[in-house]
Order: structure tokens, then sequence, then C-alpha cells
């Protein structure tokens, strides 16, 4: 996992002192985008990679060192972030890169900068706001015949949470949630065991938020799209923890605001099953 920032977007959330605020990002403005790019195999379709889904994965036909996912937004958009997961990258040393173009013939860097990847999990990149009506996300590096996936592909928009948090928050390590069958024997001896299923979750709780901020529509809209399951993406330090950025889909309850005292600020919790592969 890793967060790639432009010197732009560092530079504007370090002066409002937002650099290690958790941040959110669940509208995927490419799932409404004409969708181009490198041809696929069959069963690899382009959309699988918008659906919110990491079961259906993009899967280009590779025939070059490039493979390309393309979107037409058909006007300007403004995008200041970008993400993919549940994608094998690391495994073809592939590297990767979000770009815009106005005429869809010279493509700029968005300005966060390229990654190759360490590993198979979620990549994201923070820039400052681009309006732009072409976007793709670059692989280069491959090889011929490489079977490069990717299940979710999301260019969209991130929101900043205007509150830190310091503790009471377990990252993803290693998998949270390992269900086991055992084997002992009469005696109480251990006779080996074997994994039965296999997964991770986060819990974050964050206090003292602006009222305003909760109530804006900004959150209202990310809470409602909590509520109903969506997919979004979510880092809780993220300039100190840039490895700690996950794929997540709600799986307690309902995000819930209280309210925390005298001073018009709320509290939220948030539980969410984390996709982590890689």
């Amino acid at each position: 996992m890793t967060i790639a920032i432009s010197s732009a977007k560092w530079a504007d959330l370090s002066g409002q002192g937002y650099l290690n605020n958790p941040f959110v990002a669940w509208n995927n403005l490419g799932a409404s985008a004409t969708l181009g790019g490198t041809a696929v195999v069959t069963g690899g379709d382009r959309a699988n990679a918008v659906s919110g889904s990491t079961y259906d994965k993009w899967r280009p036909d590779v025939t070059t060192s490039e493979a390309l996912l393309k979107f037409d937004f058909g006007s300007a958009t403004s995008i200041n972030f970008a993400a993919i997961g549940a994608h094998n990258a690391f495994d073809y040393t592939a590297t990767v890169v979000v770009e815009y173009s106005a005429d869809d013939i010279t493509y700029t860097d968005g300005g966060a900068g390229s990654v190759t990847p360490s590993d198979n999990k979620v990549i994201a990149w923070r820039f400052a706001t681009v309006s732009a009506r072409y976007w793709r996300i670059k692989f280069t590096s491959l090889t011929s015949g490489d079977d490069l996936s990717v299940g979710v592909a999301f260019l969209g928009n991130e929101l900043v949470i205007p509150r830190r948090f310091y503790q009471g928050f377990s990252p993803v390590l290693t998998p949270t949630d390992v269900q086991l069958q055992s084997n002992v024997s009469v005696g109480g001896n251990l006779l080996g065991g074997s994994v039965i299923s296999r997964g991770s979750t986060i819990s974050a709780q964050i206090g003292n938020v602006d009222a305003s901020f909760i109530r804006g529509t900004d959150w209202l809209a990310f809470q409602t799209a909590f509520g109903e399951g969506q997919g979004f993406f979510f880092a809780w330090r993220p300039e100190k923890y840039a490895g700690d950025v996950y794929y997540c889909a709600r799986s307690g309850d309902v995000i819930r605001p209280e309210n925390t005292g005298p001073r018009d600020l709320m509290s939220i919790q948030m539980d969410a099953r984390v996709y982590a592969n890689g």
C-alpha cells in the first residue's frame, strides 16, 4: 500500500495543518465515463474496474510493454484523487501513473508521479484539483503476455476530515480476522490446524469534529454511501503512515454521529471490512 502525493497538494494540506488528517474517497466518477484503452481478454471488461466490486477485474490483453485504462468524461471534470485496488501490478513489476489530457493526444502527469509498487495492495494518488475531459491510468514496464488485472480503478475527489486521531485504531498489518479449524488430542496436544477464512476489518473512532462538517453536504453524501455498503478508500494518518490506505466497505452499523459536548462538536465511529491483497 502506498500514497503518492504531489508537491502542490502537500503544500496545501500542510498550510491547513491537514497532512495527517484522515480522508475518505467514495464517489467514483470514472463509473460514469466512457471507457477505452488497451483491448481486453475475454471476461476482462473495462467496466469491471469501476463497478466497485473486487471480484470481477479489468484484464487488458498485454501485447507490448504498456497497458492503458482510459476515461472520457465528455467534458472537463475536476479530479484530485485516484486509486487502484485488488490489482496484481507488483507481480509484473509494472509502474503506474495517472494522467490527464484536453485532447486525448497529449497527456500530462496528474502531479503525484508514477509508482512502482512493492506489493499488490492499494495505490493512491493525491494531487491538486485538475479539470480535464480525458484521463487514463497507465501501466508500463510490462512484458507481452502478462496477465495484468485491476479490480478497482478510481477517479474522483477526496474528503479530508478536519480532525486527526492518534489512538484506538488498529492498522491492518496482517489479517485481523482469521478463523481456524484446530485439531487437539484427548490429552490436549495440538495436532495442527487449517485456516477456514481470512480477512480484515478496521474500526475508526473520530471525536470532536465540528458539527458544520458532519452536517455538511459532502460528509452526508459519504455517510449515505457508507450506509448503503458502497466501497470507499480510507487513510487514517496519510503523511506518517502512507502505507495505511484501504479499500473498504461497511461491516458493522451505519455511521451515527453523536453530539459530544456544549461546543457543537460531534463524534463518529466507522466499522468497515477491508479488501487486503498483496
